[in-house]
């Protein structure tokens, strides 16, 4: 009985946690729409949308925004007019925000750091489609590619591993909105600088849920016999260390599109974790 009790007291948080998140993302792109300012929102504002037929089964801490570069400073300047709070934190070329809805809000002018994966903001926000329904504001929606390229690209710069059983099975749910060819998304992956991220992450997401569109993709990725190498190397380490680990962060560096990128992804992260201090 006391178990059933926690279970529906568990399942309320989620609710208005969900619908917090709704009217969070509404209210923030009505008033950014004033400033003429679009948004994109990504991670689990989106996806609990897309992917889950009750958007109260994706856990949600925050609500992720994203802005082109040049509107991050005005859109935090509109947001505190409206009782939105500027915070001492930063999320990565972006600025994190307490709200009136209870839930922080991580404004973002990119997905990833520049050195990491290429996925530019002005090039996601030119492939991406006005809606107006889902949210009950403008808003622009990301093409399901880059929703699908930012998830793997996340499961690899958060140096995840096969443990790592609800990341997958998104990346899996994500696969069933593409439509489109396995062949074409392993070129939007290549174009993204994710070639050894998605050759690292989709046989685990097959493993995980038996995503066989995975597989396809995965064969079809260009040949890469340092990133298979490098693979061989990360995935015993990662299923072994915990991800926030130094042996998680160095293998995870070695999963972008290139050594050399990967050096330079490392030497950034650990500037800025000290600039942080």
């Amino acid at each position: 009985m006391a178990h059933t009790a926690v279970d529906r007291g568990d399942r309320r948080r989620r609710v208005a946690t969900s619908l917090l998140a709704t009217e969070l993302v509404r209210d923030a792109a009505q008033r950014l729409a004033g400033q003429g300012i679009e948004v994109m929102p990504v991670k689990g504002a989106l996806l609990q949308h897309w992917l889950y037929d009750d958007p109260s089964e994706r856990h949600l801490t925050d609500v992720d925004l994203l802005v082109r570069s040049a509107d991050l400073v005005p859109a935090v300047e509109c947001l505190m007019r409206g009782g939105y709070e500027r915070t001492r934190h930063r999320s990565v070329g972006g600025r994190v925000m307490h709200t009136p809805f209870g839930l922080a809000l991580d404004l973002h002018s990119q997905l990833f750091d520049r050195a990491r994966y290429r996925m530019p903001t002005a090039e996601l926000f030119a492939r991406s489609t006005e809606d107006r329904v889902l949210y009950e504001a403008t808003v622009r929606l990301p093409s399901p590619l880059d929703a699908y390229a930012h998830l793997i690209g996340k499961f690899g710069s958060d140096h995840l591993s096969a443990r790592s059983h609800a990341q997958l099975d998104e990346i899996a749910r994500m696969s069933t909105r593409l439509h489109a060819r396995p062949e074409t998304v392993a070129r939007h992956l290549h174009h993204c600088g994710l070639r050894r991220a998605a050759r690292y992450t989709l046989p685990l997401a097959y493993e995980a849920s038996g995503d066989t569109f995975a597989l396809d993709v995965h064969g079809c990725l260009r040949p890469d016999p340092i990133g298979r190498a490098l693979i061989a190397i990360a995935n015993p380490v990662l299923a072994r260390t915990p991800a926030n680990s130094r042996a998680g962060a160095l293998v995870g560096h070695l999963l972008n599109d290139s050594v050399p990128r990967g050096v330079r992804s490392g030497a950034r992260a650990i500037a800025q974790r000290a600039v942080r201090r």
